[in-house]
């Protein structure tokens, strides 16, 4: 049995989406597709457009054998800390053999010889770095800068988005010692930052800006396969000014932010500084973003202070090795044997259902799960108070128990 890993958001699920799952298992010769995906936040900061279990159920309608939940702690942390767990969980379960990604580059070749220079990074590239951040450069910029000096080409791969993910799931391979193969497809299409409804490829940040401003849903139909496009249709969708309430509560009311994840005392001390008045999300991060602190990475520090992710969590949650549990939002019932090899050679426990779900757990795999719920019903709030607010006449929505919604199972 050969098994390949996704990592995803499906945010929302899209033909781009579709191509990769079904390329996926060409490439790999996989039997069966396992699909990590974001919970109800994604690694830019920001709520998932569509729920989750909307997002699981398109993904396995359209051929995805077995969907696990990436927490809130790790679906919004920087690249390297999204692309660690995602190693992680994949590595612990047993049961898989390789991981598959898309990227602008489309060869494995040279993402996995940039992952081995930075994975090896010498004194002079380290003080080269430093350097570059002292001097007001981002990480990514300082990064870049660093390595373009010793590697031209390897400083060109990390200058696309899709490239950079390829090469922090290839470093978290090589760092974890973990046996996972590596695979990559060429993105087709519209590039991840292209906001251009043209074509039948076009990117889910073209989507959301469509969702957002209100356009016309029918003239989606041809992004999107038909389980996608019914989320769109029927669901609330959710965008960060949706939180802007709760952000300015909790500006106002946390007298320490650089206790949070990814808010640096250098952020912290901006943010003291903000006016008490109301702004929405959006305006916020304008206020608070510069030369130093990019617009998501600001989005993901504020994100974490309105979930209360502090950095204490999260280093409590790396040293249990990323991945304490696997939680399946949703399966196909061909997947049976899938299913079973992961309970024969599973290292940590796999969970179906939440009730006594925490006794199976180690304390930080007890506290990321009860995280992971505690995010997932703030969501859900913000979701209904949406609905009952009449913005989308026609559509309601649901408050999703975490305790008591069931895992999806598809025939």
């Amino acid at each position: 049995m050969r098994v390949t890993g996704l990592i995803t958001e499906y945010n929302p699920f899209h033909n781009g989406h579709l191509f990769h799952l079904k390329r996926a298992k060409e490439i790999t010769g996989a039997d069966y597709t396992a699909v990590v995906m974001s919970g109800s936040f994604v690694q830019r900061g920001a709520p998932a457009v569509f729920d989750k279990y909307s997002r699981a159920r398109a993904a396995l309608v359209s051929g995805a054998d077995v969907v696990f939940e990436m927490p809130a702690p790790f679906s919004t942390a920087s690249a390297r800390e999204f692309a660690s767990y995602a190693v992680a969980l994949f590595t612990a379960l047993g049961a898989v053999d390789s991981i598959c990604f898309g990227s602008e580059c489309g060869e494995i070749e040279p993402i996995q010889r940039t992952a081995r220079l930075l994975n090896q990074e010498s004194n002079e590239f380290k003080k080269r770095l430093q350097d570059f951040l002292k001097a007001g450069k981002t990480f990514p910029e300082a990064r870049s800068a660093a390595l373009a000096e010793k590697e031209h080409d390897a400083a060109e791969l990390l200058s696309s988005p899709n490239n950079i993910l390829g090469v922090e799931y290839c470093q978290a391979v090589l760092r974890q010692h973990s046996p996972l193969s590596c695979f990559t497809i060429k993105r087709e299409g519209s590039g991840y930052h292209d906001p251009s409804l043209e074509g039948a490829l076009g990117s889910a940040l073209a989507v959301r800006r469509a969702l957002q401003s209100g356009f016309e849903v029918q003239h989606l139909h041809s992004l999107l396969p038909e389980p996608s496009f019914a989320s769109v249709c029927q669901d609330i969708p959710i965008f960060s000014e949706d939180f802007s309430g709760l952000l300015n509560y909790r500006l106002l009311t946390e007298p320490h932010p650089e206790r949070y994840a990814e808010i640096r005392p250098e952020l912290a001390a901006r943010i003291k500084k903000l006016s008490p008045g109301y702004a929405s999300f959006d305006e916020r991060i304008q206020e608070l973003k510069s030369r130093q602190f990019t617009y998501t990475s600001v989005s993901r520090g504020l994100i974490h202070l309105i979930l209360g992710i502090e950095q204490r969590h999260m280093d409590s949650f790396k040293e249990a090795g990323f991945a304490p549990y696997a939680r399946i939002l949703g399966f196909r019932k061909t997947a049976a044997p899938l299913l079973r090899q992961f309970k024969e050679h599973s290292s940590i426990p796999v969970i179906t259902k939440l009730a006594g779900a925490e006794k199976k757990l180690d304390p930080p795999g007890a506290a990321m799960l009860a995280c992971e719920i505690q995010s997932s019903h703030l969501y859900q709030m913000v979701r209904c108070e949406k609905a009952a607010a009449g913005s989308f006449p026609g559509r309601s929505a649901v408050f999703q128990n975490e305790y008591t919604q069931p895992v999806l199972i598809l025939d």
